[in-house]
């Protein structure tokens, strides 16, 4: 790390709005990796994806002049030994790995990978870690410093950390998109296979389109406003959401409640055309015609799954992780079984004050920032084991 790196104000800000405008654009994305890099002071980064249980590469992409001269060798021989994908896959997902953490100088001179492969192309030290993991299907991203640079510390990990989270939340949100760029293609029925609610929605709430699969989950609760959803953590209704994310072009993920039953739910804007209209999905609304598929005038695209039900084993593991107190591990598997904390403290005969303070220590120490963080960790913490 050169002496002195600091954050400079506002270019943080203004490349994670650049990020998540990539799930629209995805030609954007290595020009926005490329700017990531080069606004922490790094010498190139990989970003690479994996089937596991095939063992094979599913994307890879370098930036970088220093590395990318390696990338056929690591494809070709060098991933298969790569003693950064295990670290990675027992991290959870948004969280920074550093290989100094756990590889030392020891390790790294008899280590085939380091003296054959990535020292020899110019990188030392790598701090990055996994940021999507589904299904077997796992995506990591490496930052590098060359030979001559010191180890990733102080305020560079720092920031690093804060765009972990984001990249995290961002591939999760570039898969998702894959699926409808996917449904687009084969028009209406691709759409209404699918195993995911999806529901477009004009820029006021008002419902345009829903799958089957959304219809199911969502039941007598299409025809009403809002979709008839609460229980938000921050009480808002879902329009107020949309009206959001059709103003700011950012997508939203949130947890809310119906009938007792929790449901996931992440809104994304559809891009606009020249005159404020929607055009990603024209393919797919002129196929539809009439008025009973997309309209045109979409401009937010909802998709809702129930979410993945957190094992008992997981949440005990994590308590033990985590170093929770009895009390906080209640309030965990409270929120695993998507009980607000109003509830949770009603239940237990307690103070909202008291459980909301037993919140604040469970965010400390599992690393995250919002409940609903919180409770998308402990899914795919599931999801992974």
């Amino acid at each position: 790390m050169r002496q002195g790196w600091r954050e400079r104000a506002g270019i943080r800000d203004v490349l994670l709005a650049d990020l998540y405008e990539s799930v629209l654009s995805p030609g954007d994305v290595p020009e926005v990796i490329a700017r990531i890099n080069t606004f922490l002071d790094c010498d190139g980064v990989h970003l690479v994806g994996w089937d596991e249980s095939r063992n094979e590469v599913l994307m890879s992409l370098v930036t970088g002049n220093h590395i990318q001269g390696a990338e056929a060798a690591y494809l070709s021989h060098y991933q298969f030994i790569d003693p950064r994908r295990k670290m990675g896959l027992k991290s959870p997902t948004g969280i920074v790995v550093a290989c100094h953490d756990e590889l030392d100088d020891r390790y790294v001179s008899a280590s085939e990978f380091y003296q054959d492969f990535l020292i020899p192309h110019g990188p030392r030290y790598v701090a990055g870690g996994n940021i999507f993991r589904e299904g077997g299907r796992n995506v990591h991203i490496a930052f590098n410093h060359l030979v001559g640079r010191s180890r990733f510390e102080g305020t560079k990990r720092d920031a690093l950390g804060g765009v972990m989270f984001h990249l995290a939340r961002w591939m999760k949100m570039m898969v998702r998109a894959d699926w409808l760029r996917e449904a687009a293609a084969g028009n209406q029925a691709g759409i209404d296979v699918l195993t995911k609610g999806v529901v477009f929605l004009d820029k006021e709430g008002r419902v345009l389109h829903a799958n089957p699969a959304a219809v199911r989950l969502l039941g007598d609760q299409m025809g009403r406003v809002n979709l008839g959803l609460s229980g938000s953590q921050d009480g808002s209704v879902v329009d107020a959401y949309v009206r959001t994310v059709a103003l700011t072009r950012r997508p939203v993920s949130l947890i809310v409640h119906r009938r007792g039953h929790a449901l996931a739910l992440t809104l994304s804007p559809l891009p606009r055309r020249p005159g404020g209209e929607a055009h990603f999905l024209g393919k797919l609304v002129g196929s539809l015609g009439g008025g009973d598929g997309v309209h045109h005038r979409a401009s937010v695209v909802l998709t809702v799954a129930a979410p993945t039900k957190v094992a008992a084993s997981t949440l005990a593991g994590l308590a033990r992780a985590w170093s929770l107190t009895p009390a906080e591990e209640a309030l965990l598997r409270a929120l695993a079984a998507g009980t607000s904390p109003a509830q949770h403290a009603e239940g237990r005969g307690v103070k909202i004050s008291t459980v909301r303070s037993q919140v604040r220590a469970v965010l400390e120490k599992s690393g995250t920032s919002t409940l609903r963080d919180l409770v998308w960790l402990m899914s795919s913490e599931t999801r992974r084991r």
